[in-house]
């Protein structure tokens, strides 16, 4: 009796005894070929890649004639043979049903199959490697060239959660060779169950893939060059995949070969009384006792001078030329040196007093050898008796705006929890934390006005620019907003909604804006102030390496100024949660401290909607939304399981202007105590109940 399973995409499961082969196949009457045991212990080592194409049989014919899979019925039945299967063994198999596709199926070639999807393709190869296939046979089994085997087979050590967002189209073949390049499997696995709900972007994997990576396109291997690179021992890898610069191995040996590179390309001008300082990269401030280079116009230039940079110039571009026009055989040692020795002399032409003492080299710029020349000013006379008595020392009206500015705005020790947090689900966090301290200022007019204030006086009083990076506000009539995500109803959406109907009250009124916030009273007047300063919160951060510390800060002092608790208002939801991993949803649960046992066997739809009704019942919200001030208890230990904790300061370290530290998002703080603005707050409900 024959037995037929019935799979999805007109595939079918049928008895291999039932499997004849079609005389439309193009060979029909040809036997077995010296290949059919190789291919038979292909299909021992990794089971029917391909399917074999049917049809149903005819008057006198088995129940199913193939049409396309010859070599591979063959095959089945050697291992039948051999001990190693049975004919009632199941056979996947491609049923053709109209005439048209049994005509198309009987002429393919051996270059033509059946659709697979590539990631069985990278499976088949995993399982034919353990089986001791070589790559040769491996290549010749399923038809590909040796080296597309040995990329593919690169792929099949990924984590199963990659090969199956591929299936999915959850990721690219790209984003799969990418995964391949990081050897942490737990990490990959975290990165594609990312990826499976939806939220996966480049850059998670791309930042672990480039991070402590030194290529080919390293400015000290420019100087360096692969042949003494190599010849001191030096490692390379190549990227399989051809898509990436070669990666260099022994990035120290590197940098001492450029040390020593440059010390020998700079013995020139090392004779010309001046002193070379080697630096890793050009951030470096001028030694003691010496300034930078000033800015000079060429145009101010004497004309000895303009005649001494004119001619300096000169050979620098001369030497230029001859280094562009070296080809493969690359710069010689007195090109170079010519181009430093030129870089010389054109700074000290520019140079209106005083003497160029140092220079630091640095493997910057084309040819990896970046030159920064420090000067020494001349002599200052001393002053005579009649100016020193002459008034107070004007040093200080010399201060500049912007050291004022890092005096009294000295960046706060904030932390923030992001280890192990991807970017993506740290902008999610950040953005539900900023649309929640949106709508607790909205509430509390006299918070609203006094970082209002307080922000006008960063910019005036201080006399410095307050950058949006710096500050939570940003003032300048800019409505919050993190593209691809809508307002929280119950958070930001309600302030809009309020500015909405304000904004229909003043269309109605026909008056101008100033006559219309003139005529509105008191405590209406302070509602709207409080609504229009919400709204520019902006707190969002979209990566993880962008923390935003002064404007934490701030964040955290406006949070205890409106008593902000975001459980209030609301408690985590289905969106919010899906962008978790289930470790973080479990460690949730945790912290919530539910006693379900079944939370830990739960699918993560099913995870996510028991801590949603959890936190809904509690009003509990992680402390990572939350600004510090009205931390839930609840949220005592941190959803990273490897989050480390902060490290004590320096011992000795003193601020200038000491103030609290700021408690991170992560972290708890105290309740908020009471505050003016809680009486004035309260008297504007009263008088708004009132009007």
């Amino acid at each position: 009796m024959t037995t037929v399973q019935t799979l999805e995409d007109g595939r079918i499961r049928v008895r291999l005894g039932d499997l004849g082969l079609a005389p439309e196949n193009l060979r029909f009457e040809e036997p077995a070929d010296e290949g059919v045991p190789r291919l038979a212990d292909t299909i021992d080592a990794a089971g029917m890649i391909y399917p074999p194409i049917v049809r149903k049989g005819r008057k006198g014919e088995q129940p199913f004639m193939v049409l396309d899979g010859r070599r591979r019925r063959f095959a089945l039945l050697l291992r039948v043979d051999r001990g190693d299967a049975s004919l009632d063994d199941a056979v996947e198999c491609l049923l053709a049903t109209s005439k048209a596709a049994q005509a198309a199926a009987a002429v393919l070639t051996n270059s033509e199959h059946a659709p697979v999807h590539l990631a069985d393709v990278i499976l088949a190869i995993g399982k034919l490697r353990k089986a001791k296939m070589s790559t040769a046979a491996i290549a010749a089994a399923l038809g590909y060239d040796e080296l597309e085997i040995k990329r593919l087979e690169a792929l099949s050590t990924v984590h199963p959660k990659v090969l199956t967002a591929f299936r999915q189209a959850k990721l690219t073949l790209r984003q799969v060779r990418l995964f391949a390049r990081v050897k942490d499997l737990e990490r990959q696995g975290h990165l594609a169950e990312t990826a499976l709900d939806g939220y996966f972007s480049d850059y998670h994997i791309e930042e672990l893939v480039q991070r402590g990576r030194v290529t080919i396109n390293d400015p000290r291997f420019v100087l360096v060059g692969p042949a003494r690179y190599a010849e001191a021992g030096g490692r390379m890898e190549v990227d399989l995949f051809g898509e990436l610069p070669d990666t260099l191995l022994d990035p120290d040996l590197l940098t001492r070969l450029w040390r020593a590179r440059a010390e020998e390309l700079s013995a020139g001008i090392a004779e010309k009384d001046l002193t070379v300082l080697f630096g890793e990269d050009g951030g470096y401030r001028a030694p003691d006792g010496l300034y930078p280079t000033p800015f000079v116009m060429v145009d101010e230039l004497s004309p000895e001078a303009r005649v001494a940079f004119d001619e300096a110039q000169a050979r620098f571009q001369a030497a230029h030329n001859r280094i562009q026009d070296s080809g493969e055989a690359g710069p010689t040692d007195q090109d170079i040196a010519d181009m430093l020795m030129a870089r010389l002399d054109a700074a000290r032409a520019k140079l209106l007093a005083g003497t160029i003492e140092a220079v630091i080299l640095s493997p910057r710029d084309v040819l990896g050898l970046e030159t920064r020349f420090f000067w020494q000013p001349p002599p200052v006379e001393p002053a005579s008796e009649a100016e020193m008595s002459g008034g107070p020392d004007d040093a200080d009206e010399e201060e500049t705006a912007a050291d004022r500015r890092d005096e009294v705005l000295a960046p706060p020790p904030v932390l923030a929890e992001v280890e192990g947090v991807a970017h993506g689900l740290h902008e999610v966090r950040t953005d539900l934390a900023t649309r929640g301290l949106i709508r607790s200022l909205a509430d509390s007019p006299q918070a609203a006005l006094i970082a209002l204030v307080a922000q006008l006086f960063k910019g005036l009083a201080l006399q410095g620019p307050v950058s949006r990076e710096a500050s939570a506000l940003t003032v300048g009539a800019l409505r919050y907003s993190c593209a691809g995500r809508k307002p929280v109803e119950s958070l930001d959406g309600e302030v809009r909604a309020r500015l909405n109907a304000a904004r229909t009250a003043y269309l109605s009124s026909g008056l101008r804006p100033i006559g219309y916030v003139a005529g509105l009273s008191d405590a209406d007047r302070l509602a709207l102030l409080a609504e229009l300063v919400a709204v520019t919160l902006d707190l969002h951060e979209a990566r993880t390496s962008s923390i935003r510390r002064e404007a934490r800060a701030e964040a955290q002092e406006i949070a205890a100024l409106c008593g902000a608790d975001l459980t209030a208002h609301w408690t985590p939801d289905a969106p919010f949660l899906t962008a978790h991993t289930k470790p973080q949803l479990l460690a949730m649960v945790s912290a919530m401290a539910v006693g379900d046992p079944r939370a830990a066997t739960l699918k993560k739809d099913e995870l996510v909607n028991l801590v949603a009704a959890q936190a809904a019942e509690r009003r509990w919200a992680p402390s990572v939304v939350q600004w510090g001030a009205a931390a839930s208890a609840d949220a005592e230990e941190p959803l990273e399981a490897d989050l480390e904790p902060a490290e004590d300061p320096p011992v000795g370290d003193s601020v200038a202007d000491p103030q609290p530290e700021p408690s991170p998002i992560d972290l708890e703080d105290a309740e908020a105590p009471a505050t003016a603005s809680d009486d004035l707050d309260a008297e504007v409900a009263d008088q708004s109940q009132a009007a």
